[in-house]
């Protein structure tokens, strides 16, 4: 499901291994699809291969000739299906080199329907609540307890958040300024109340969804204006294609 930390875990498995090999990358898949060219040529970029590729042919014979020399791992985030791998880097191509991994993120795992070698499937589930309690305190007072009169509604706060690692990271970012008692239980009144969204209780969407709210809830409206000009800005409806990180800063 959404907010559970799939890109988080993948991210931090890449850095810990990523000297076990000769080079390393991480795509971030876009809704849409993308531009294989520009794809292509930031797999390389990241590779650091310096030679700049006319087109997108010769884009993927370098790629697939780096990819037979190196031993190489690569992240593919947010799968929603195969070709989104495929069009950028065959997987027969990846697994040319003895020892290359691929790592692919998603929510459906019927996504990835071939791969040519063993293929490790791990289902990420909802933390403990010992664990939830850890993350929460972490976002939230940033020392390792809670002082006395937080303890009661915090383990309150955490349980309603699901183990969602997303909610608990928002509703703890969201209290770290406001270390009052009267203010965190009026966090959890807002999370125990809820909002009807689209969907019911026990779809995914709509935990995510419920938690997030409350912090919406809290900005001001000239904030909540500029919120919504933001993802205005930002959609895919605007920029099919994803939007360069440059011009996304200069906005």
């Amino acid at each position: 499901m959404r907010g559970i930390d799939k890109t988080t875990i993948a991210k931090a498995i890449l850095t810990n291994v990523k000297d076990m090999y000769n080079a390393s990358c991480f795509v971030e898949c876009i809704e849409s699809g993308g531009d294989c060219y520009i794809t292509s040529c930031n797999i390389l970029e990241q590779f650091k291969v310096k030679s700049k590729p006319k087109d997108i042919k010769e884009v993927q014979e370098m790629l697939k000739s780096f990819l037979k020399e190196n031993k190489t791992i690569l992240v593919f985030d947010n799968v929603k299906n195969q070709s989104q791998i495929e069009d950028v880097v065959p997987i027969d191509d990846l697994f040319a080199s003895n020892g290359s991994t691929l790592i692919a993120t998603t929510r459906d795992s019927k996504a990835i329907k071939y791969c040519g070698k063993e293929v490790h499937k791990i289902n990420i589930e909802e933390l403990d609540e010992e664990t939830s309690m850890k993350l929460f305190i972490t976002h939230s007072y940033g020392q390792e307890n809670l002082p006395n009169e937080l303890i009661e509604v915090g383990k309150k706060i955490v349980r309603a958040c699901n183990g969602l690692p997303l909610s608990l990271k928002v509703m703890g970012a969201f209290l770290r300024k406001n270390k009052r008692l009267r203010c965190w239980e009026q966090a959890l009144q807002k999370l125990k109340r809820g909002r009807e969204l689209d969907g019911d209780e026990n779809n995914s969407n709509y935990k995510i969804w419920k938690i997030l709210r409350v912090s919406f809830d809290n900005l001001k409206v000239e904030e909540k204006s500029m919120f919504l000009d933001i993802c205005c800005f930002f959609c895919n409806d605007v920029c099919p294609q994803g939007m360069l990180k440059e011009r996304a800063l200069r906005m």
